[in-house]
C-alpha cells in the first residue's frame, strides 16, 4: 500500500539524516583532533520494484558513511622537535605497544612525545615505528642508505649483541622498532666511512702529489689526523697512500677485491729503551745494549746472538733511532722502507717489500708494545704486521745483493757495471762502468753501500729513466714507469744475489725475462702501465672511470678497538673510503685548474652527551650531542596504500589495513610518491566548521521534512481506519 510505503520512506529518511547528524557531531567534536579526517555521509535511493504503471510504491533512502582519509590537513608549527606532520602522501607506522607486539596501525597524528621509558608515543597511545640505522659493515645484502655521503644500513643489535639486518618491506616487530631516546646516551663512536670530493688537477706533472686531510675517530673517541695522498702516475690515473697517526701500529688500504694496495706501520719511542730490551722484525731480534764491545754486530753476554743496537752513547731517542736504523739497514732486506720521523720509525711498504712481522713487546719504551690486545685476557701482545702489497696488482723486480765479491757485475740496458777498479784505466772499456769496491782503508764496502753506489752510477751512465732504479738497503728495486721502455737486466754475475720479478700475478720467478722488465702488465684482463694498478683512473671528461681502492684497515696501539672488519671477534669495521661514483662527478674529478677540496664527510665522534634529536624531511632521525656531533639513528618510514580511503578506522585516530585498502608499502619520505615529514609541526583536522554548521542546517531541515512525511502518512492511515 502506498501510504504504508510513504511511512517507511519517512522512517528511512529519519534514519539517514540521523546518520548524517552523527557524522557532523563527530566532525565538530574532533575539529581540534590532530590528524583527524572529516567523516562524510552520502545518500542513495532505495527503489521498490513497480508492479503497476498506475500506482507508485515508495522505496526510501539509505546513507553511506565515508572518511576522507587521504585528504591533507593544514600544518601548524609547534615547539617540540618530535612533533611531526606529513605533507603529502603517506602515514606514520605505529604500534599499540612499544615492543611492537601490539596492533599495527597507521596515522597522521604525529604529536609524539617521550613516555616514561623514553619511547616516542602520540596522544592516542600509539608508538612511532622506524628502521634502525647502523654504519654499513660492508654486507652486500644489507639495505643501505646514503646520508651526507656516508653509507648506513638498516639494522640493529639484538639482545645477544648480534646484528639483525632489516627487511624494509615488512611490517613486523623484527623489522620495525620503537624509537627510544633514552637508549642513545652519550658515547664515542669510531669512524667507519670517509666521503669526499676533490679535483685532482689534470695539468699536474707525473709524480706530483696532492693530499686530502681529514679527522678520524677511534673507538675511544680520540680524534686523529690522517692524509690521503694522491700521486699522479699517468695522464689520467693516480695512486694512493696514507699517513699514519700517532698511536696506530699499522694501516692497510685494500682494493675492491680485498687485495692489499698499500701498507704502512710505525714504531714510536717515548724514551731511550732499557738495557737488554728487544724488538723482533720477522726472525731477526734487535737488542738495545749499553756495552760498546759488540762482536760482528751481535750483542755479547749470556751467549746472545741478537743484533746489537748500541745505546751507550745515546743522549736522546733520536740517537737511538739512528743506531737502530743502521742495524736494520745491514740485516733487513729492502731496508729503505724504514725511515726516521722525529721520535718514530715509519715503515712504508715498498713494491718489492716482503711481509714484515714486528714484535715490540720486549721494549716498553715503544708505543707499539701495546698493540694487538687479546680479546679474552685484555693483555697486549705487542705485535703487528706490515703487509706485502698483493702480487696481482703490481709490476716490479728486485735484486738482493746479499754478498758482493770483487769484480761481480751486472748489465743494465747494455751498460756493464763492475764492482772493482778498472784493470786498465788508460784504456776506456766501451759500455762499462767500474764502481769502487773498497774504502780508503782497503776494506770492502757493505752490500748496502755498494747498491747505493750502483744506483748513482746508473744515474750518471745515461741509462733511460734512471729514477726507475732505487736503492733500498742491500736491495735494488727496479720499478717500471708508464712512459719508459722495457728495462733490460742481463748477466747478473753477483756471487750471492736473490732475484725476484713480479708482473700482475701471484707467481714470483727467480729470473728476470730476457726480453726485459716491461712497463706493461695485465690485471683483471686489462693491460696496465707502470708499476701498479692505479687507485683511481679517470675518463676523458674528468669523471672516474675505475675506482680500485675502497677500504682502510687500522691496527691501534692506544687501547682502541682495531678497525679490521672482524666484528664477530670484537674488532670494529674497516673504514670505507668513498671517492665518488664511476662515470659521474660526485666525488673526485680530474679537471683543469688547481687542486681543491669540495667536501669532506666522515662519521664517528669523540665523547659527547646526548642533547636531543632532529628529524629531517626524509624521515632521518638524527641524534645531537653536546660536543656538536650528530649521528643518524633511525629512519621513520611512511606507509602508502593503493586505496587509503579503504582502511578501517580504530579508536585514537588510527587506521588499519584492509583488503579494500591493500597492503601498505613502506617508503622513505620524499621518495616513491611519499610526501615529506615536517618536524616541529602538526597536521590539523580537516574539519571545516562553517561547512559542518551549514550541513547541520540542511540535515535538520531534511530530518524535519522526513518527520512531516511520517505525521502526514499517519493522519492518512487514521482517516482510513475511521472509514471502517
Amino acid at each position: 500500500m502506498s501510504i504504508l510505503g510513504a511511512l517507511q520512506a519517512g522512517v528511512s529518511g529519519l534514519g539517514a539524516q540521523s546518520s548524517a547528524m552523527g557524522a557532523i557531531a563527530d566532525n565538530i567534536a574532533n575539529m581540534n583532533t590532530i590528524g583527524y579526517k572529516t567523516n562524510n555521509v552520502s545518500f542513495s535511493t532505495l527503489v521498490t520494484k513497480q508492479v503497476s504503471s498506475s500506482k507508485y510504491s515508495a522505496g526510501g533512502v539509505q546513507s553511506h558513511t565515508s572518511q576522507s582519509i587521504d585528504s591533507q590537513g593544514l600544518l601548524s608549527s609547534v615547539s617540540s622537535t618530535t612533533s611531526l606532520a606529513v605533507s603529502g602522501n603517506g602515514y606514520f607506522v605505529v604500534n599499540s605497544l612499544n615492543t611492537g607486539d601490539g596492533t599495527w596501525a597507521y596515522t597522521r597524528a604525529g604529536d609524539f612525545l617521550k613516555d616514561e621509558t623514553g619511547y616516542l608515543v602520540n596522544s592516542g597511545g600509539y608508538y612511532a615505528q622506524a628502521w634502525s640505522l647502523m654504519p654499513w659493515d660492508g654486507t652486500e645484502s644489507a639495505a643501505t642508505v646514503e646520508i651526507n655521503g656516508i653509507m648506513y644500513m638498516k639494522a640493529y643489535k639484538n639482545d645477544n649483541g648480534e646484528t639483525v639486518y632489516i627487511n624494509d618491506n615488512i611490517v613486523d616487530e623484527n623489522n620495525l622498532r620503537g624509537i627510544n631516546l633514552s637508549n642513545i646516551g652519550g658515547t664515542a663512536t669510531p669512524t667507519t666511512q670517509i666521503a669526499f670530493g676533490a679535483n685532482l688537477p689534470s695539468g699536474s706533472r707525473i709524480g706530483e702529489t696532492h693530499s686530502v686531510s681529514t679527522l678520524i675517530y677511534d673507538s675511544l673517541g680520540n680524534p686523529n689526523n690522517i692524509s690521503l695522498n694522491y700521486t699522479k702516475e699517468t695522464a689520467n690515473s693516480w695512486g694512493l697512500n696514507t699517513s699514519i697517526p700517532s698511536g696506530a701500529a699499522a694501516i692497510n688500504l685494500y682494493t675492491n677485491d680485498g687485495m692489499v694496495y698499500s701498507s704502512i706501520g710505525q714504531m714510536e719511542f717515548t724514551e731511550i729503551p732499557a738495557e737488554g730490551s728487544t724488538i723482533k722484525i720477522n726472525n731477526t731480534i734487535f737488542e738495545f745494549v749499553n756495552n760498546p764491545d759488540i762482536t760482528n754486530g751481535y750483542a755479547i753476554g749470556n751467549g746472545s746472538t741478537n743484533i746489537a743496537v748500541n745505546i751507550s752513547e745515546a743522549n736522546s731517542v733520536r740517537d737511538v733511532i739512528e743506531q737502530f736504523l743502521g742495524a736494520i739497514e745491514l740485516n733487513i732486506r729492502d731496508s729503505g722502507r724504514f725511515v726516521r720521523d722525529n721520535n718514530a720509525i715509519k715503515i712504508s711498504q715498498s713494491l718489492t717489500g716482503d711481509k714484515l712481522s714486528i714484535d715490540c713487546s720486549g721494549t716498553l719504551a715503544c708505543v707499539q708494545s701495546a698493540a694487538d690486545i687479546d680479546k679474552s685476557s685484555g693483555l697486549s701482545n705487542g705485535t703487528f704486521t706490515v703487509e706485502a702489497i698483493d702480487n696481482r696488482i703490481k709490476n716490479c723486480a728486485s735484486i738482493d745483493f746479499n754478498v758482493v765479491n770483487l769484480n761481480d757485475n751486472i748489465t743494465i740496458d747494455g751498460v756493464k757495471f763492475v764492482f772493482g777498479p778498472n784493470p786498465d784505466p788508460d784504456t776506456p772499456t766501451p759500455n762499462t762502468v767500474y764502481i769502487a769496491y773498497t774504502d780508503n782503508k782497503n776494506q770492502p764496502y757493505t752490500p748496502n753501500i755498494l747498491v747505493d753506489k750502483l744506483v748513482k752510477a746508473i744515474q750518471e751512465a745515461g741509462v733511460s729513466e734512471p729514477e726507475r732504479f732505487v736503492a733500498s738497503g742491500k736491495t735494488l728495486q727496479i720499478i717500471p714507469t708508464s712512459t719508459g721502455e722495457n728495462i733490460k737486466v742481463t748477466n747478473i754475475n753477483i756471487n750471492d744475489a736473490t732475484v725476484a720479478y713480479i708482473s700482475g700475478s701471484n707467481e714470483v720467478s727467480g729470473d728476470i725475462p730476457t726480453e726485459g722488465i716491461s712497463n706493461k702488465f695485465i690485471y683483471d684482463e686489462v693491460e696496465q702501465l707502470g708499476n701498479k694498478i692505479p687507485a683511481i683512473m679517470f675518463n676523458s671528461d674528468g669523471t672516474p672511470k675505475t675506482i680500485n681502492v675502497e677500504n682502510m684497515e687500522i691496527y691501534w696501539a692506544n687501547g682502541a678497538q682495531d678497525m679490521t672488519g672482524e666484528v664477530k671477534m670484537g674488532d670494529g669495521v674497516k673504514i670505507r673510503i668513498n671517492m665518488g661514483e664511476e662515470n659521474v662527478s660526485t666525488g673526485l674529478t680530474n679537471l683543469s685548474g688547481g687542486f681543491s677540496t669540495g667536501y669532506i664527510n666522515q662519521d664517528g665522534a669523540t665523547f659527547g652527551s646526548y642533547a636531543g634529536v632532529t628529524v629531517g624531511e626524509d624521515g632521518v632521525v638524527t641524534a645531537v650531542f653536546s660536543n656538536g656531533e650528530t649521528r643518524p639513528i633511525a629512519i621513520i618510514p611512511l606507509a602508502t596504500f593503493v586505496n587509503a580511503n579503504g582502511m578501517e578506522a580504530l579508536n585514537n585516530n588510527v587506521w588499519i589495513a584492509t583488503t579494500e585498502s591493500g597492503n601498505p608499502l613502506l617508503t622513505q619520505a620524499t621518495t616513491g610518491g611519499a610526501g615529506e615529514i615536517v618536524s616541529s609541526s602538526l597536521e590539523s583536522s580537516t574539519v571545516d566548521l562553517a561547512t559542518e554548521f551549514s550541513n547541520m542546517i540542511v540535515v535538520q531541515r531534511a530530518y524535519s521534512a522526513a518527520g512531516k512525511i511520517m505525521t502526514t502518512a499517519d493522519e492518512m492511515l487514521q482517516e482510513l481506519t475511521n472509514l471502517v
